[in-house]
C-alpha cells in the first residue's frame, strides 16, 4: 500500500472513531424511542410507520460500520473502495426495498419530509459509492467524501428520529 495513503488514513482516524461511537450511541437511543411508543409502531404497520423507523437505525449503523472499516488497520485502498461501493449500492437497495418514496407519496408528507426521508438519503450514499471509487484510485478527496456522508448521514438519522418522537407522541394522545 502506498505509503503517503496510509498515512492519510491515520491522520483521520480520530474522526471515524468519533463518528463510529455517535452511530453506535445514536442507534441505542433509537432503540429508546421506539421503546416510547411500542404499540404505535406495531399497530400502524399499514401506515408504513417502520419505512419510516428502520431506515434511521440503517443510517446510524452505516456511519459505524464504515467508521469501523476505516480504522482497521492495514486495510488497502482497493478493499475500503470496494467494500464502500458494495455497501452503497446495498444501501441504495435497500431504501428502494422500503419504500419510502411510496409512504411518503400514499400519506401526503410535505416535502421537507420527503427532502429528508428520501432525498438526502439517497445523496449519502450516492455520495458514499463515488467516495468508494475514489477509494479505488487512491484519490485523496475520497476521504473527505466519506465524512461528508456519514456526517449528513448521522444528521438525517437525528432529524427523522426526532420527527418520529413528535408523531409517536401525538398518536400517544389520540
Amino acid at each position: 500500500m502506498h505509503e503517503g495513503w496510509v498515512h492519510q488514513l491515520e491522520t483521520w482516524r480520530e474522526f471515524y472513531l468519533l463518528i463510529g461511537t455517535a452511530g453506535l450511541t445514536l442507534t441505542g437511543l433509537l432503540f429508546v424511542v421506539v421503546s416510547l411508543g411500542p404499540h404505535v409502531v406495531a399497530d400502524h404497520q399499514a401506515t408504513g410507520v417502520r419505512a419510516f423507523v428502520s431506515p434511521n437505525a440503517v443510517y446510524f449503523s452505516t456511519a459505524l460500520v464504515v467508521a469501523a472499516v476505516l480504522i482497521v488497520p492495514n486495510l488497502s485502498a482497493v478493499v475500503i473502495g470496494a467494500f464502500l461501493c458494495v455497501g452503497a449500492l446495498a444501501s441504495l437497495g435497500y431504501l428502494a426495498y422500503t419504500k419510502v418514496h411510496q409512504q411518503w407519496r400514499r400519506n401526503n408528507l410535505p416535502v421537507m419530509d420527503w427532502i429528508w426521508f428520501v432525498g438526502l438519503p439517497i445523496v449519502s450514499y450516492v455520495l458514499l459509492l463515488f467516495s468508494g471509487v475514489g477509494f479505488l484510485f487512491q484519490v485523496g478527496l475520497s476521504m473527505h467524501g466519506v465524512a461528508v456522508a456519514l456526517i449528513l448521514l448521522l444528521v438525517i438519522g437525528i432529524r427523522n428520529a426526532w420527527d418520529l418522537v413528535i408523531w409517536i407522541a401525538q398518536q400517544e394522545r389520540k
